[in-house]
């Protein structure tokens, strides 16, 4: 197998940033978050970036509110639109809502939904071909329901993510938006309980490999079902009605009650241009769009996406005992994927993309089955196009 060296150039100065691209949210617009490079992955900041280990830019980045780029009416439903194929094999996830149009770290984030287990998709990894731009709406629709009888004025909501495999973070992105209605009082607001922090800085962290976290205080709405509760879930219910939690009584049903309950948006269904979230827009998949492939046995596949080969595993392999690999290290791994260090650790980053081959910790186009006479080899320019052998 052989590729030219400025295919390996080319190579050599895009993967590295494969594993700084997660996920954003788009629908409701996201806080400008800058790109803030520093000596570690860790302590670096940007718009994909999961919060700091250690809380210090928690809540939302500690960045700066923008204004009102959405408009909510208490009782409907709502589009959540993401952007990113870093999914790291799916996890559990929140939408919440706080009146502090300028949160600190003293805010009370009220939920008002949560996903328990993949979230935002079903994946063994991450999504392949890598592409920070690729619109998960159309790999999973998901929608979140606006409790009634919120108050009426401006509020800060955000989405927060605990992915399964990799590093132990936890993702907020936020948004300003409208409530809109006559409504003032707070009670609806404070019968919500109180939003899951983990892996910042709080003392409390999600183990790798959690399915399906079974959040102690849900909210009023639930998606799937709640599997591993979390020892240091310190979360409180509402003043109100105590909320359903994820795992009740060992049932694992993890369903609220049919007065509070919100159809699953996800479901088994798959995505069609009948079932778009109301007051939503999808922009049309160019037909030159690569196709993604999500994980064998997902319940949602996009439209035109081919059937997946099962992957023989789905974890990366972990680096030597007594030290860390290096930053931007690649590794082949044999089931056809292949994982990439990343703050110290080799993540999973997915299925080779097509027609490309992982061998040795490089990346070269697959050889074409093309035979050659030996006139056309003697007529071959000698210094053509350096190459490098496999």
């Amino acid at each position: 197998m052989k590729f030219s060296t400025a295919t390996v150039a080319v190579l050599s100065v895009f993967l590295p940033q494969i594993v700084s691209a997660h996920v954003t949210m788009e629908v409701p617009k996201q806080w400008f978050v800058p790109e803030v490079i520093r000596a570690t992955v860790e302590t670096s900041d940007g718009p994909q970036n999961p919060l700091q280990g250690d809380g210090s830019n928690y809540p939302c980045h500690g960045v700066a509110p923008q204004d009102v780029v959405a408009t909510y009416a208490p009782g409907s439903t709502q589009p959540l639109k993401l952007q990113g194929s870093a999914v790291h094999g799916g996890g559990s996830g929140q939408m919440s809502i706080t009146y502090d149009t300028k949160p600190t770290k003293d805010s009370k984030f009220r939920v008002m939904q949560s996903w328990m287990g993949d979230h935002p998709v079903k994946a063994d990894g991450n999504l392949s071909p890598a592409d920070a731009t690729l619109e998960l709406n159309n790999v999973n629709p998901l929608t979140f329901k606006v409790p009634a009888g919120l108050p009426a004025g401006k509020a800060v909501v955000a989405w927060t993510w605990f992915n399964r495999l990799g590093n132990r973070e936890m993702y907020m992105q936020c948004a300003t938006v409208q409530i809109t209605g006559t409504e003032t009082s707070t009670a609806a607001f404070d019968a919500l309980p109180e939003m899951f922090r983990a892996n910042s800085g709080n003392g409390c962290a999600v183990p790798e490999g959690v399915q399906a976290i079974a959040f102690k205080n849900p909210g009023p709405a639930t998606v799937g079902t709640g599997i591993t509760p979390i020892a240091c879930d310190s979360t409180k219910p509402g003043s109100g009605t105590p909320t359903t939690p994820g795992n009740p009584g060992g049932s694992g049903t993890g369903t609220p009650s049919s007065s509070s309950v919100v159809s699953k948006p996800t479901g088994s269904s798959k995505p069609t241009g009948s079932s778009k979230p109301a007051g939503s827009s999808v922009v049309p998949s160019s037909s030159a769009s690569p196709s993604y492939t999500p994980a064998p046995g997902s319940q949602n596949k996009p439209p035109t996406a081919p059937q997946p080969s099962t992957p023989s595993g789905s974890t990366a392999p972990k680096p030597a005992a007594g030290g860390a690999c290096t930053e931007g290290t690649v590794v082949c791994n044999a089931d056809g994927t292949w994982s990439q260090c990343g703050s110290r650790v080799l993540q999973n980053m997915g299925k080779v993309a097509p027609g490309m081959a992982c061998k040795n910790g490089t990346f070269g186009r697959q050889k074409r089955s093309i035979r050659f006479s030996h006139d056309h080899m003697r007529r071959r320019h000698a210094g053509a196009d350096a190459d490098v052998s496999l």
